[in-house]
């Protein structure tokens, strides 16, 4: 036997696909039920939705060709990963929402902002909360859906199919819309900023041609000497330089006022930064993996959330290139204004040089290179101004490099709900939540159910295993309909059963007595096993009086008492059942005999041994009740009268099977340790604890009581091996 334990108990290991199998046999109904309730949830909740239509249109967004020629006022990187997801998050802002809410005037109608107004507790909103409402209601029905970086396809979703698409059309002219709004408001704040320069320059230039005249006919001035000469063409040097100085100044504060409040993307340097293009390569690279698994995975999974820090530590980098770009634009601009400054006071210093030399020629020069200069100025500016004007006045012609090339249709089927495939995704949920509902009533499930439990919490050895008895379904076996086929299958009409005839098969009421009245069925043969076992377990020392116990009550002890008692007795030897559970004995009403002159009148001295042994009708079977319920049960027990009594039997029986009171409620059958040769445990499957087992046998131990072995009672076959329940089946099946 414990060879035969060794083997299971390596099969079993771990957990493998017949222990699986077997778990889903058991618990089908939870899988099945639970499968129905998702099932029929789904199904009621598909069938009674009102359906959705959703309207579909598609955009294209593709390179902006560059028809300027102002040096870099507007470049753009349309074909940036960044600048795509820019436009994406356009698409579901609230800004533009709010802007098509308000093209439809949506807010006042009643099919769309009606349903707002009945979910409010309150029968009047502000109009500033209503707004807000409306716009989250809004954006839920919008889905976008990028196919390729260039092709975003926009869904809008309504009861309403024609509203769906008419509400979609006017989404997509206002997105369109708003980037021709943003694409030229860079170039508008640099127009702006240029006017006001040639707007000073002319002024300055007004001035001093106005101060060269006055002093031209104040000095009478007609020709310049040579010290003259060279003072003016030092004054002319310094100012030609004043003048470049004043150019650059301008030009980097030009660049530096319109890359400020840009994207990145817009930043004419970020074509050529060797970082910049590296750091976009990796985001476009990163965001295509993204968006390749994200078909595949959740947003949680681990790899995308890697992902997803990848993208964000490259365009955190990106962001923080672009400040780089910015502030040296603004270093560049404010070393350009000292430049200026540094020049502009040197002038001043050889302008105060030529006034002490009391020259009038030098400063009438100086005056007309000054004006000469502010010109040259004025030139330059007004041909920027002139460039930026041809970009505002492409605004009118509405030019975008977006444009929409599939427009928003009328939805013919509803989108939602979609049933069968909502039938089909509940079904499966239902079943693999029903599976796991299943898997974890079987982990909480703590109790004895087979014998790898037994191996695995205890060390006390199996003895064998009783199948779940049901009255009903046993009998069933033999009932008319069975009968009746087994007759048709007789050439005699007379259907026999284990030797006899179809009258004279019993009709069984209870597993008590099985082994004696169907002593062919397979319950009985389960009981003779058993016996066996205990007969080879005791060839080096004879098991003669044996207590058979449980931890707790309705585990079965009495029934396994009297069924191997009787196969005990099956064998030619004379046995003796002898019930010492005096609280509630049992014994008696199996074997059908008086419960008078019993166990607790002789240890009370009101009768003689010879009235106490009773013969029950099972041959070589004898019997001592327990007799009348005593005040006193553990000290007639644990009496030297009943130490006498059992020494006495021991010469008259081979066998001495004694049924006691529950191990873990009562201490009678620790008392009767020192009087046996062992005790049997039985256990009921799929009902005693592993901590109930384990108290027991930390009680057995310290009353030093020999545990012979357990029994599992009522145990579920689907529990133990599949090919042996198979066979127990099939042999059933007469």
């Amino acid at each position: 036997m414990s060879d035969e334990n060794a083997n299971n108990g390596q099969n079993t290991t771990g957990l493998n696909l017949q222990d699986l199998w077997a778990v889903v046999l058991k618990r089908k109904w939870i899988v099945i039920s639970f499968a129905l309730v998702v099932v029929a949830a789904v199904t009621i909740a598909s069938f009674i939705q009102k359906p959705s239509f959703t309207s579909s249109g598609m955009l294209l967004i593709e390179e902006e060709p560059n028809i300027l020629t102002f040096e870099k006022i507007y470049q753009m990187n349309t074909f940036s990963t960044d600048y795509y997801e820019t436009q994406y998050k356009i698409l579901t802002s609230r800004t533009l929402a709010k802007n098509t809410i308000e093209q439809l005037k949506l807010n006042e109608n009643e099919k769309f902002a009606g349903k707002l107004k009945k979910k409010s507790t309150r029968s009047e909103l502000p109009d500033s909360i209503f707004m807000e409402k409306l716009i989250d209601l809004f954006l839920k029905r919008i889905t976008v859906r990028p196919v390729t970086n260039r092709l975003v396809e926009v869904n809008f979703k309504d009861e309403n199919p024609k509203f769906a698409a008419q509400t979609l059309d006017t989404l997509l002219n206002a997105f369109i819309d708003m980037n021709i709004q943003k694409k030229f408001l860079a170039t508008e704040q640099a127009t702006e900023f240029l006017g006001k320069q040639i707007a000073n320059v002319n002024a300055e230039i007004e001035g001093k041609e106005k101060k060269l005249q006055e002093y031209g006919a104040e000095k009478n001035i007609v020709i310049l000497n040579d010290k003259e000469t060279t003072m003016v063409e030092k004054l002319k040097g310094l100012n030609q330089a004043l003048t470049d100085a004043e150019i650059d100044r301008i030009k980097k504060e030009t660049y530096y006022n319109e890359i400020r409040f840009v994207s990145p993307n817009d930043i004419p340097e970020s074509l050529t930064n060797e970082l910049i293009v590296k750091l976009k390569e990796e985001y476009a690279r990163l965001n295509r993996e993204y968006i390749k698994k994200s078909e595949i995975f959740r947003d949680d999974f681990p790899e995308m959330q890697r992902l997803k820090v990848e993208l964000d530590s490259v365009r955190e980098s990106l962001n923080n290139e672009t400040q780089n770009l910015i502030k040296a634009a603004y270093a560049d601009f404010q070393a350009a204004l000292n430049r200026e400054k540094s020049f502009k006071d040197a002038f001043n210093r050889q302008n105060q040089e030529a006034i002490k030399l009391n020259n009038n020629a030098i400063l009438y020069n100086s005056l007309q290179v000054e004006i000469t200069n502010k010109k040259s100025v004025l030139d330059s500016l007004l041909k920027r101004q002139a460039e930026t004007d041809v970009s505002l006045r492409l605004k009118g012609l509405k030019s975008s490099n977006v444009s929409i090339l599939d427009r928003a249709t009328i939805p013919v089927n509803p989108s939602s709900p979609k049933k069968k495939r909502n039938m089909i995704l509940a079904l499966m949920v239902g079943l693999f939540g029903g599976l796991g509902l299943a898997f974890l009533f079987e982990v909480q499930d703590k109790s004895i159910k087979n014998f790898r439990d037994l191996e695995k919490y205890s060390r006390l050895p199996t003895l064998g295993i009783i199948p779940a008895f049901n009255i009903n379904g046993f009998n069933k076996l033999y009932g008319k309909e069975r009968l009746e086929k087994r007759k048709e299958a007789e050439p005699s009409g007379v259907l026999k059963f284990a030797g006899r005839r179809e009258e004279e098969v019993p009709k069984i009421e209870s597993i008590e007595l099985i082994t004696h009245l169907l002593p062919k069925s397979k319950i009985s043969e389960n009981y003779r096993s058993i016996r066996t076992t205990l007969l080879l377990s005791s060839s080096d020392s004879r098991l003669k009086i044996l207590a058979i116990s449980s931890p707790l009550p309705q585990e079965g002890k009495t029934a396994t008492v009297s069924n191997l008692a009787v196969t005990f007795a099956q064998t030619g030897k004379t046995v003796l059942v002898i019930d010492t559970d005096l609280r509630k004995p049992t014994q008696h009403k199996i074997f059908k005999v008086k419960n008078q002159n019993g166990l607790t009148n002789f240890l009370s001295g009101n009768i003689e041994g010879d009235d106490l042994v009773k013969k029950t009708q099972v041959p070589n079977l004898y019997l001592i009740n327990s007799g009348p319920a005593p005040t006193n049960p553990l000290e007639l027990l644990s009496s030297e009268k009943m130490a006498n009594l059992i020494d006495s039997l021991k010469k008259h029986f081979e066998y001495i099977l004694i049924d006691t009171p529950p191990l873990l409620l009562l201490s009678d059958a620790f008392v009767l340790g020192p009087k046996i040769d062992g005790m049997i445990l039985v256990v009921r499957g799929g009902k005693t604890s592993r901590d109930s087992l384990k108290q027991v046998e930390e009680k057995l131990s310290a009353y030093k009581i020999k545990c012979t072995g357990v029994i599992i009672n009522g145990a579920d076959l689907r529990e133990h091996d599949y090919y042996y329940m198979k066979q127990y089946h099939h042999y059933y099946d007469y």
